[in-house]
């Protein structure tokens, strides 16, 4: 008895740590640290929901943190994707600093373009989001929020 009584004592446990876990995994989602504050869909003309915009804000950095994340369907198949933040500072003439004012990123992804990210604390965010599936293209600009 007592055997049975320590094996399902450990299964118990097991499933505990499953079901905590997920919870968590939202701590670094996509690379991204903080919490997630919005989601924003990226669509086709068709109209099709290729993607979405997830952001992310973390207020022990200041740092706003995006990626584009393709849907179910669309995360089956290798396609152009990307991901740009800007924030109200950026100023390509004279204050273009990357990774502070403004991250990007692009390339052929399966799941996310990202993570990207800019200091926030204060300042106004953009983001686009461009992503293709074969000829469709899907592009999703969102100005000045979270300010």
């Amino acid at each position: 008895m007592t055997r049975l009584r320590k094996a399902i004592a450990i299964t118990v446990a097991a499933a505990a740590a499953l079901i905590v876990a997920p919870m968590n995994a939202h701590a670094a989602e996509y690379g991204c640290t903080g919490n997630l504050i919005d989601t924003y869909k990226v669509t086709s003309n068709v109209p099709n929901h290729l993607s979405t915009i997830r952001l992310y804000y973390n207020s022990s950095t200041g740092y706003n943190c995006a990626a584009n994340v393709k849907t179910a369907y669309y995360s089956q198949f290798k396609h152009e994707a990307s991901i740009a933040i800007w924030n109200q500072d950026f100023r390509e003439d004279d204050n273009n600093r990357p990774g502070y004012n403004n991250d990007f990123d692009s390339g052929k992804f399966q799941y996310y373009a990202g993570p990207v990210k800019v200091y926030g604390k204060g300042k106004c965010i953009s983001m686009r989001a461009i992503t293709y599936y074969y000829d469709e293209r899907a592009i999703r600009d969102v100005w000045g929020v979270h300010c």
